[in-house]
């Protein structure tokens, strides 16, 4: 035996260490009350382990949930009067923005059309004096006239359609039940489509005699180009033969998308 062995031997003797059991006295000496409290332990170290490495989530206080762009949806969603329309861009953003018109324009009681028109007009207009991408791309979406290869003329029906309607693109029928009909005056070189209007569409050639009103009606014009990109639509909507609105839309062309810019009010119909 080395002198250190003999060391270590004198230090334990000291301390009284010598005779601590050895590994396999302890296990000998285990009984099954005692592995079932070795287990719990053991289970609970590696539970405590594993949360502490894999836990990362932290409760957000209330002004941070507030803020979050999927509350606040939920939020307007039931009260589009929460916010102003120029703070529901700026904090939702245009994707957002979008799923809140596209919700709003499907919902029909009363009490919410009073609050959403309102709000729904100042957002298109808001939405429309940008000419950034996103916003012009979230319109295009809203008006569904994303695709570049359908007709111009078109596109701008249905997008001039929509801003007045809603993608409803519903009229309600008059008091009689009659339906309310869409009616096109079209260029002779203009190609027929289809706008998704809920109800009857019929087209007409410019110049011909004008049929009689029978219940509601939204007759569209035939759509006048300025330029390559930019384009104006007079669209008459007629609820009864007392209750009536001319607009005249101004539409621009941005990123190879039509955008309303602008709307007048014919007083003199």
């Amino acid at each position: 035996m080395s002198e250190s062995e003999n060391q270590l031997e004198e230090m334990l003797d000291r301390l009284g260490l010598d005779g601590l059991p050895t590994f396999q006295q302890i296990l000998d000496s285990m009984d099954p009350f005692l592995w079932t409290l070795v287990l719990l332990l053991t289970g609970a170290l590696i539970l405590g382990v594993f949360f502490a490495i894999n836990t990362r989530y932290r409760f957000r206080d209330w002004q941070e949930v507030e803020a979050a762009p999927d509350v606040l949806l939920a939020r307007l969603k039931q009260d589009p009067t929460y916010l102003t329309p120029a703070s529901i861009i700026n904090r939702l953003g245009a994707d957002m923005t979008l799923k809140l018109l596209e919700y709003g324009d499907q919902i029909t009681a009363a009490p919410w059309r009073s609050r959403w028109n309102r709000v729904r007009e100042e957002i298109l207009g808001l939405l429309s004096a940008q000419n950034a991408f996103g916003p012009v791309y979230a319109l295009a979406n809203y008006y569904f006239c994303v695709d570049t290869q359908e007709p111009d003329s078109m596109r701008i029906r249905r997008t001039a359609l929509i801003h007045k309607l809603g993608q409803r693109r519903q009229l309600e029928p008059g008091e009689d039940g009659m339906l309310a009909q869409l009616r096109l005056v079209r260029h002779p070189a203009e190609q027929l489509g289809e706008l998704g209007f809920d109800g009857p569409t019929i087209w007409l050639e410019s110049g011909a005699e004008s049929m009689a009103v029978e219940g509601p009606i939204i007759q569209m014009d035939t759509v006048r180009f300025e330029t390559v990109d930019r384009a104006g639509v007079r669209v008459l909507i007629q609820r009864t033969p007392t209750v009536a609105g001319d607009f005249f839309l101004q539409l621009e062309k941005r990123h190879d998308m039509w955008v309303v810019v602008g709307e007048r009010i014919n007083w003199g119909m």
